[in-house]
């Protein structure tokens, strides 16, 4: 099971929930839970904009029989 970071975005009263995407434009999917949650802390650390980072679990779909 993998792991996303998903970036949390408070303007105007409104929240919006972003994935964090790789290089290719495809959702970020980090393999160990601390790696993802190190990253999230250092992100979070270095936002000058006051958003937060947090890591969720990888949703998988089954596969179609």
């Amino acid at each position: 099971m993998g792991f996303n970071i998903v970036k949390t975005i408070i303007q105007d009263n409104k929240t919006l929930h972003v994935l964090l995407t790789n290089g290719v434009s495809e959702i970020m999917e980090i393999d160990k839970r601390e790696t993802a949650e190190n990253m999230c802390r250092i992100f979070t650390e270095n936002s000058d904009s006051g958003w937060k980072y947090t890591v969720r679990e990888t949703n998988t779909r089954p596969t179609p029989q």
